[in-house]
């Protein structure tokens, strides 16, 4: 303390700026000379007059310009050449040089040629502004007219934040931590020794990075070894960056493989990097951050997330990063905005990728997966069939593309399916056929349409892909097993097997084709997950699987436990199990629930079959017992319900007419009564209160019910902190005979699609209720 006043005791003369290091992280400063931040940092403090204004600045580089103009002119008068009559010249419009260290540039697209005669109209054209902290779109005429007034760093009024500690924890109002649900202190999370960081990067690099191209490996390695060599003084974008790959590369590697890696387990690691990441993203202020590296960061984020999210939240954080990606300026392709060659190669990597998860994360959401993909002449294009070698940031020129596969192949092929998908249905719209969605196509009639449509894909997929793929490179034969499920899927989709009203009136060969189908989508899923030439993408599988294909197998081997193709099925079920039993057995989603209880009701039907005939099947699989005792449990818990719901009603009841001071009876309250109570009336879950059909309208959560119902009239209020979601699932889990229907008929797909979707997934009319 002696010693930082007699520093401040030397300069009695206070500035009436900011120091450089305030200035760059952008926290207020105090002005004293050495400032307080700077002192408790132990770091020294500069003061730097800032640089003259911009109005001067501009002025002087008019004075400039005009001379330089003047001496042009005077050349050409020289050479017989009148200025003023020299055709297809211009005023040149300028726009502000930033003064910062990171030069500012505006783009603009081209301007289209006009045809039309008379007065000239200003037309807005969208504008790409470079700056210190980033890029910024800016496409809207009211932003055109400030873009002469944005200062640079050392110019700009200073934020007015919290102090620096204060931001380093991640206090402040705009770091957005509750869309990411983080709580735990920054200083709790640190980066692992050097050499699990390399370890981390290089697993990446062999597991993720060709599934996700999201990052340039050639350009990011040296980073990547400056942060190792000096851990303590990343920027928080980077951090940030840096936490998402050791998630995604955790989240590629088993139990086994972790352990032996880094010295702990997946389930202890994994956990530990996302919630790292959520509080390096939180940090970097990642909703308003127009930086490259921050939504690289966030894209990673929501891959490592997306398997264990709540669907609908995947899909909203998601749809934040398609808007943080809106505003940096994917949505326009970069050669209309003038970018460099590799920038604009990256920004089509990141939003074909962010794209391409949106379809899947709306499909698990309830959602249409392509009503909002249309291309036209601004949409960024395809990315290019290059390897990373072939890039570079200071190329001139874009790469050529290559007519061979390279290390791009999975990319080019996901984002050909999705381009295959729009085009055909713009195709379908010019014939009045209605397609604009995958779930329009399913429930489309006309089967020689969509067999065409299958026909056309495989072409397709065949003339570009299949024939040039090398089953020796692990990446091309994933790619390849990976385009013959993408046909199996489409094909299953055209001839679902929601389209059968009674199995007596579906033609065998109709069975059979889908029965084929389904039973070859779960060959692909485990060759996939268990070829070692592979494994290492089997990451990528659980997020994937095409569940009506799964349900479709067991409902079969239900109706039919001595199925000629059973063994052949059943090692399929227990192999898709065993490859993904941290997705199929978890209980946190209705649709695992759901599979889990048609996989127990399938499995018992073959036990008694063949007990029939005296054939004494093996002892259960570990997944099997793990299931029976999941609902067990689940059983038990429901079994106390009811008696605390009543308890629960009495009490809010005892307190709605305290607080109306109303004359009636107080209902008794004693354990005699509410004991009577409970055995006076049926047993239901508290979820039975509320409507439970999942296509009724009507149906609400707790909130919706205490904002909108009379439920507080009526004595009854549901906890709106109640986690009603859990209470749905455990009716799933003990309530298995909802999946009941007889052999000739054909399952409720409307049932499954709602427990998909995580819409109200208790079924109607299972408690004390009446159709």
């Amino acid at each position: 303390m002696d010693s930082a006043a007699s520093l401040r005791s030397q300069s009695p003369t206070k500035p009436t700026f900011a120091c450089v290091r305030c200035s760059e992280r952008k926290v207020k400063c105090d002005k004293q000379n050495p400032c307080s931040s700077c002192v408790r940092h132990n770091v020294q403090c500069i003061f730097r007059p800032p640089k003259p204004s911009r109005r001067k600045q501009r002025f002087l580089k008019d004075v400039l310009v005009d001379e330089q103009l003047k001496r042009y002119e005077a050349l050409l008068r020289e050479k017989g050449i009148d200025p003023n009559q020299v055709k297809g010249t211009s005023e040149p419009k300028l726009y502000p040089k930033s003064s910062s260290k990171v030069p500012e540039t505006v783009w603009q697209l081209p301007t289209p040629v006009s045809t039309v005669s008379g007065p000239q109209t200003t037309i807005f054209k969208p504008q790409v502004l470079h700056g210190q902290g980033g890029t910024k779109l800016v496409d809207n005429s009211l932003w055109s007219r400030v873009l002469e007034e944005i200062y640079d760093a050392e110019d700009a009024p200073e934020e007015d934040s919290a102090d620096d500690d204060e931001s380093d924890n991640g206090a402040s109002y705009d770091d957005f931590a509750y869309v990411l649900g983080w709580k735990t202190p920054v200083s709790a999370f640190s980066h692992p020794p050097a050499g699990h960081i390399h370890q981390l990067w290089q697993t990446f690099i062999e597991n993720v990075n060709p599934l996700s191209k999201l990052v340039h490996v050639p350009s990011l390695q040296p980073a990547i070894e400056k942060a190792i060599n000096n851990i303590e003084h990343i920027p928080r974008g980077f951090e940030a960056l840096m936490y998402a790959i050791y998630s995604m590369a955790v989240l590629s590697l088993t139990d086994d493989e972790c352990n032996e890696l880094l010295g702990e387990t997946r389930t202890i690691l994994l956990p530990r990097y996302v919630a790292a990441t959520k509080a390096a993203l939180s940090r970097a202020r990642f909703m308003s951050s127009t930086s490259i590296v921050v939504l690289q960061a966030l894209v990673l984020h929501i891959l490592s997330i997306r398997d264990a999210g709540e669907p609908r939240a995947v899909w909203s954080l998601t749809g934040a990063a398609i808007r943080i990606a809106e505003g940096i300026g994917l949505r326009l392709d970069g050669t209309l905005l003038g970018l460099s060659p590799f920038e604009t190669e990256i920004h089509r990597r990141i939003w074909w990728q962010l794209r391409m998860h949106d379809f899947r994360a709306a499909e698990l959401s309830g959602q249409a997966k392509f009503r909002n993909f249309d291309l036209d002449e601004t949409t960024p294009k395809q990315p290019a069939n290059v390897n990373d070698s072939d890039l570079y940031p200071a190329m001139p020129y874009a790469a050529i593309e290559s007519t061979k596969p390279t290390e791009m192949i999975w990319i080019m092929f996901r984002s050909d399916l999705s381009s295959f998908a729009a085009t055909q249905k713009v195709k379908m719209q010019k014939l009045g056929k209605a397609m604009a969605t995958s779930e329009e196509y399913v429930a489309m009639d006309d089967l020689q349409i969509k067999d065409g449509f299958i026909k056309k894909l495989e072409d397709m997929l065949e003339t570009k892909y299949l024939r040039f793929c090398d089953p020796t490179q692990p990446l091309q034969l994933m790619t390849s097993i990976s385009i013959r499920a993408a046909i199996n899927l489409v094909s299953f989709l055209a001839h679902h097997p929601r389209r059968w009203a009674h199995l007596d009136q579906v033609p065998p060969a109709e069975q059979q084709l889908v029965w084929n189908i389904v039973l070859q989508l779960l060959e692909q899923y485990n060759m996939i997950q268990t070829l070692p030439q592979i494994r290492r993408f089997g990451w990528s599988i659980p997020y994937f699987i095409q569940w009506h294909a799964v349900i479709h197998v067991l409902d079969t081997l239900r109706a039919n436990p001595l199925h000629p193709d059973g063994v052949k099925a059943w090692r399929l079920i227990d192999a898709l199990y065993e490859n993904n039993s941290e997705t199929l057995l978890g209980i946190n989603r209705p649709i695992f629930v759901a599979v889990g209880n048609l996989c127990l009701r399938a499995y018992s039907a073959r036990i008694a079959a063949l007990t029939k005939e005296a054939r004494y099947p093996s002892d259960p699989p570990a997944y099997i017992t793990k299931l029976r005792e999941q609902r067990e449990a689940a059983k038990a818990r429901r079994e106390v319900l009811p008696v605390r719901g009543k308890v629960q009603e009495a009490l809010n009841s005892e307190t709605i007419l305290t607080k109306s001071d109303t004359d009636a009876t107080l209902p008794d309250t004693s354990p005699e009564s509410v004991e009577a109570l409970g055995a006076a009336q049926p047993q239901q879950h508290p979820a039975a209160k509320r409507p439970l059909n999942p296509v009724q309208s009507s149906a609400r959560t707790g909130d919706d019910t205490y904002w909108l119902s009379d439920a507080l009239d009526n004595g009854f209020v549901i906890d709106g902190a109640e986690d009603m979601m859990n209470l749905d699932t455990d009716a799933i889990l003990a309530q298995d005979n909802w999946l009941d229907t007889s052999n000739d008929e054909v399952i409720d797909w409307a049932q499954w699609d709602a427990w998909l979707s995580n819409i109200n997934p208790v079924r109607p009319n299972v408690e004390g209720g009446s159709g």
